[in-house]
């Protein structure tokens, strides 16, 4: 099977691209910059007409977009060209070379639309109820994928809504990054609020094993949500940095308002696929530590896309 990973530089994608190829797949990346692992590369922008790059392929994983929250809401053109043209141009490019499936990174901040405390993939949506630009655009690529299906019998299609991810090669401004820089650096971490708030974290080479689980064929057409076991909250997350980066912890008033979070249950991808979140958070923020060490200070301050 040969596999295309658009975005497979990137700090999921690269993760997704290891376990495939640790699988024995053929797979090749779609990317601005370089892959981190040895395999063909395409270099080409998914903002950009993608003619006949995806002949020869049978499956494509399109994650490339612009997965900074915040940076969606600074700059919304941004995160429209590059979240929705882009999977609008993979979608068309797809159809053109009969790829027989495709697999698209959603996002479970989707969920704040949907109905109810606890969501599932079938919760119904209010979508009155979108409250960030980020959230927009991904429902926007899930509705390409849907009507592309039903319009144009094609491309089959897998859409895996992603939980918080966390670990090596994340980019500047995930916390567990941000934490590990601030208690290396001034061994102080800054926490707003009590701490308190939590999200589905999970460290991203569980994300990545569902994302081939899903190379099945039971996940046709399918939507997953692929989070954390668990809700894990700020403070957790600050604890177990400090046993790696001996630091203080400070709390500080809340500088901001934080989207409402649901609980997301994984129900359809652990029946179906088999598959759940194994590692640990510390387990998780172990493996974080020991590749923040290997790191020289200018990788450090590399900037990432994201």
């Amino acid at each position: 099977m040969k596999i295309l990973v658009t975005g497979g530089s990137g700090f999921i994608g690269s993760h997704l691209v290891q376990k495939l190829l640790d699988r024995g797949y053929d797979v090749s990346v779609l990317d601005l910059r370089p892959p981190v692992q040895d395999v063909p590369w395409i270099q080409k922008d998914v903002r950009e007409d993608l003619g006949n790059s995806f002949e020869s392929y049978n499956v494509v994983y399109h994650l490339a977009a612009v997965a900074n929250a915040r940076k969606c809401s600074e700059s919304p053109r941004l995160c429209f060209d590059m979240n929705v043209k882009g999977t609008l141009n993979v979608l068309n490019a797809v159809l053109k070379a009969d790829v027989e499936r495709v697999m698209l990174a959603s996002s479970t901040w989707v969920a704040g639309a949907q109905e109810g405390d606890m969501v599932n993939e079938k919760s119904p949506f209010n979508l009155e109820q979108i409250n960030t630009i980020y959230g927009a655009s991904k429902i926007s690529q899930e509705m390409l994928c849907f009507s592309f299906f039903s319009e144009y019998k094609g491309p089959r299609y897998t859409v895996f809504r992603y939980g918080i991810p966390y670990g090596e090669r994340m980019w500047r401004g995930l916390v567990v990054r941000a934490f590990m820089e601030m208690a290396e650096k001034m061994k102080m971490l800054s926490i707003m609020g009590d701490g308190k708030q939590f999200r589905e974290f999970m460290y991203v080479g569980d994300l990545a094993e569902g994302q081939v689980q899903a190379l099945k064929p039971v996940a046709e057409n399918k939507i997953y949500n692929l989070t954390g076991g668990r809700p894990i909250t700020i403070e957790e997350i600050a604890k177990e940095v400090v046993k790696h980066f001996p630091a203080k912890i400070d709390y500080i008033p809340q500088a901001r308002v934080e989207p409402k979070i649901k609980r997301v249950h994984n129900w359809l991808a652990e029946n179906e696929l088999g598959w759940v979140s194994k590692t640990t958070l510390e387990e998780g923020i172990k493996l974080c530590a020991d590749w923040w060490r290997t790191l020289t200070d200018e990788q450090k301050l590399e900037e990432y896309w994201c």
